[in-house]
Order: structure tokens, then sequence, then C-alpha cells
């Protein structure tokens, strides 16, 4: 019985792991260029349970008992979010693979949320103020500025502020999330430069959660922690109605 209560308890837990997971998504389904969160689950190893002060059972195994689930890791989803077109010159969207490269204090990071605005010395940001780097490093782009398919950025003078970097992974599970939409590469795991990128302007990627899905998801999580929660209550009080009975015996 007190095993049980253990099963249902790793039960509860992996439940509320996965609510947090749906959640973030839930509040993420606006955000620009997120990318959805997916968690695995694995279980404990069974126990094989055998038959004692039996001697009449020829075969002593009665068959295996699991012992609980428990979360195994986050993984994240790269799937395209949806394509809107937008009035502002400085909106950006990746068509296919890559990543935009953006400069921060801790090193380079990758995002593939394309918001950016350009500041009061011309160079191109993103919303936190990190700088959108190309091939050659940041991109003064001036205040106002064209941009061909291949990201190569021209000023309205007619000069060339550089090509926008665009890169990927050949495994994208080294990427993790750091927050604010910027992805860091696991043992510092070098991207490889996108030799045809396609790159859209006045446009932006949104959010790839399915709200319907992540709303399905959730109450399919709410009615299994409710399941392990009855369990568990159901074991308490027959442990509890047992030790009252030792206890007068």
């Amino acid at each position: 019985m007190v095993r049980g209560l253990f099963i249902a308890g790793t039960g509860m837990f992996t439940q509320q792991r996965r609510m947090d997971v749906v959640t973030n998504n839930i509040v993420n389904a606006e955000t620009i260029g997120f990318k959805k969160d997916t968690m695995t689950t694995l279980s404990f190893r069974d126990l094989i349970i055998d038959r004692i002060r039996d001697p009449n059972s020829g075969d002593r195994r009665v068959g295996p008992l699991n012992t609980g689930i428990f979360s195994d890791e986050t993984l994240i989803s790269f799937a395209r979010g949806a394509l809107e077109q937008t009035s502002r010159f400085s909106d950006m969207a990746i068509e296919g693979d890559g990543f935009f490269v953006v400069e921060t204090e801790e090193g380079e990071r990758y995002t593939r949320a394309g918001d950016f605005f350009v500041n009061e010395e011309g160079y191109l940001l993103n919303p936190d103020g990190h700088y959108v780097l190309g091939e050659g490093g940041r991109l003064q782009t001036g205040q106002n500025f064209a941009m061909s398919p291949d990201g190569t950025i021209t000023r309205e003078d007619g000069t060339e502020a550089g090509r926008l970097r665009i890169v990927d992974f050949e495994d994208r599970l080294v990427l993790r999330k750091q927050g604010n939409n910027l992805f860091y590469a696991h043992n510092d795991a070098p991207p490889a430069e996108m030799e045809n990128p396609r790159v859209l302007q006045n446009m932006i990627e949104n959010s790839n959660v399915d709200i319907g899905r992540e709303l399905v998801d959730m109450i399919e999580v709410t009615r299994s922690y409710e399941a392990n929660q009855r369990i568990a209550r159901m074991t308490d009080e027959t442990l509890s109605r047992t030790v009252n009975d030792v206890g007068r015996l």
C-alpha cells in the first residue's frame, strides 16, 4: 500500500510538471517567434512480484509491477510558426530553416523572432537591445533601409550595410532556451552558416503554439492528476483502516 502512495505521488508530480510546460506554451501563444515545449516521460524500472509461502503454486512469479513515472526531458519544437505581414520595415522573418544571430553579454545567441528596431545611432537591435549581427558584425542600417531575399541590407542612400548572418545547427537538440526568445548552444556547439537563406522584410513569424491543442492537453493533464489524487486518497484511507485494525488486535 505504501508503494501505491509512491506510485500515485510520482504521477501527480509528473502531471504538475506537464502542466507547467503547457501553461508556459499558452502564455506565449502570442509571442513572436516563440517555440513550444513538449515534455517526455519515462517509467521507473518494473519490479517482478513473486509468491511467498505458497507451496501449492507451481509458478511463484505473479508478474511485473510498475513503480511510477518521472519527467524525462523537455524538448523544443522548431516547427515554423505562421508568417504575418506588418508595416514595419525593420520586421523580418526567415522563410525555412535558420536563426538570426544577436550579440549579448554572454556571447552570441540565436532567435527566430525578427521584430527588430533601429536605434538612434542607426544600428539594428532586437527588442531587448541586443545588436543583430551581419556577416561582418553589427549592422548599421540607418533609419530606413531595404532588404533583398538573401538578407543583404541597403541603406536609404543606396550604400550597402551588409548581409544578415543566418545560421543553423546540424543537430538542433544542442539548442537550449535562455529566455526572451533567445537560444544558446549547449557545450558551445558551433553553428553552420546558411549559404542560401531566404529572409522576408515587413514580415514576422508568429508563435508555433496551437492554442486548441494546448487546451486539450491541459484538460488531459488535469484529469490525470485528479485520477492519481483519488488513488492516493483511497490508498491512504485503506492504510489508515489497516493500522487501526492492527492496533485493536
